[in-house]
């Protein structure tokens, strides 16, 4: 799987270190139950451990973490066919979609202090699923081969290895990038209506 990214565009900042905040706690304990309470904690417990690893390691932990949580479609979980949960969200339902794997991911690792320039959610179309699907991509430097964190397994692998996943497009926080495979001008719209409302939810600690 080669990343081939050709347009940048500006999108809404999401600058923030906090994943799950006292708040959501205190509401996921009330809303659904002491698990829901205890994934949270574990979280920050992980975050606060592990901040001053190795990088590489880093991406492990995250990925092995997140990895006990049930892959569940929006429909089953939410009601409806799209809604990008945040990581506070994934956790107190315990389930989730792709997307919701790949945001979870994107800010633990950003609190444990890896660069946000580093990561990207990256859609792509899964061969062997035979559907569009999210996996958070991960580059050690501008130039070297991305690794993918994905919700289909819960092996990190190099993108030469994923020749399951065929690259649409990719952003983080500061930039969204269209391949040349595809027109994703109606992705873009969607993708940033999702992102928005997920990460205002995540500023004022709001628990769907």
């Amino acid at each position: 799987m080669i990343f081939c990214f050709l347009i940048t565009l500006p999108v809404q900042s999401a600058t923030t270190t906090r994943v799950i905040s006292q708040k959501e706690i205190d509401t996921a304990g009330k809303k659904y139950g002491v698990l829901a309470t205890r994934r949270m904690q574990a979280l920050l417990t992980l975050i606060e451990e592990n901040s001053t690893r190795p990088e590489r390691l880093k991406v492990n932990l995250v990925n092995d973490f997140f990895s006990k949580v049930t892959y569940m479609v929006d429909k089953q979980v939410w009601g409806t066919t799209d809604f990008w949960a945040t990581p506070a969200e994934l956790l107190a339902k315990d389930k989730g979609d792709a997307e919701d794997f790949a945001i979870a991911k994107y800010f633990t690792l950003i609190a444990m202090g890896v660069d946000e320039k580093k990561l990207y959610f990256s859609y792509v179309t899964a061969t062997r699923i035979k559907r569009s699907h999210m996996v958070l991509t991960y580059f050690r430097s501008p130039s070297s081969e991305p690794l993918v964190l994905d919700s289909l397994t819960d092996r990190v692998l190099k993108a030469s290895v994923r020749s399951d996943l065929i690259p649409i497009y990719s952003f983080n926080a500061k930039d969204l990038r269209d391949s040349s495979q595809a027109s994703s001008k109606e992705g873009f719209g969607s993708s940033m209506h999702q992102w928005g409302q997920m990460v205002n939810r995540m500023k004022q600690s709001i628990l769907k």
